[in-house]
Formats: structure tokens, C-alpha cells, sequence
């Protein structure tokens, strides 16, 4: 059995970290930057089990997001956004929470 692996989509600091600890599938985009295609590339890949992409570059691609995991067939890759060097945004809303909350059906 083949181990499953880790991609990350975010600005270049974070991406350079990611690369230090190891991972080999990274993409450095500008918040801007539409990322409908990687998404598609890295949901087509059965080897990617997590997609890790910095909270900025999320907010600017809400809808690509929401499309790519409402076309998913199976429950990977999981989506997962996390604060990129500038801190995390402030939100009423925590989206690994809603995460966890849709995959246990438990608020934590």
C-alpha cells in the first residue's frame, strides 16, 4: 500500500516552508491568482490525500473551493486552509471546524 501525499497552494514563504519539511507537490500563487486548475489537477490525482492552502488565497477562490469539493467522488483530498505569514483572518466562522463538524457530525 503506497503512502498518500501532502499538496500545498499559497504565497511563496509558506510554500518554501512546506518544501523544507518535505513536501514535493507545492504550487506558489499570488492571493489573486484563480486556482480552479490546480485544484482540478490535484482532485484528479488519487495520490493527493490533503490540500493544504493558506487562508488568503482560499477567501480569493471561495467558489473554485466550494466547486472542486462538491465534485469530489471520494473524501480525499481534504481541503485544509491555514494561516499564511501575515496571521489568521478573523472569522465568525472556523472553517476546520465546519470540517470537522460535516466529517464527525460533532462540534468541537
Amino acid at each position: 500500500m503506497s503512502q498518500m501525499k501532502i499538496a500545498v497552494i499559497g504565497d511563496s514563504d509558506t510554500v518554501s516552508g512546506f518544501r523544507l519539511g518535505g513536501v514535493t507537490v507545492s504550487y506558489a500563487v499570488k492571493a489573486v491568482e484563480p486556482i480552479d486548475a490546480i485544484l482540478r489537477e490535484l482532485i484528479a490525482d488519487e495520490m493527493i490525500g490533503v490540500v493544504v492552502i493558506t487562508e488568503r488565497v482560499a477567501d480569493a477562490n471561495r467558489s473554485a473551493i466550494d466547486e472542486a469539493n462538491k465534485g469530489k467522488k471520494t473524501i480525499t483530498p481534504i481541503i485544509v486552509e491555514i494561516p499564511d505569514k501575515s496571521g489568521p483572518i478573523v472569522r465568525e466562522v472556523d472553517p476546520l471546524k465546519a470540517l470537522i463538524k460535516s466529517a464527525i457530525g460533532v462540534e468541537i
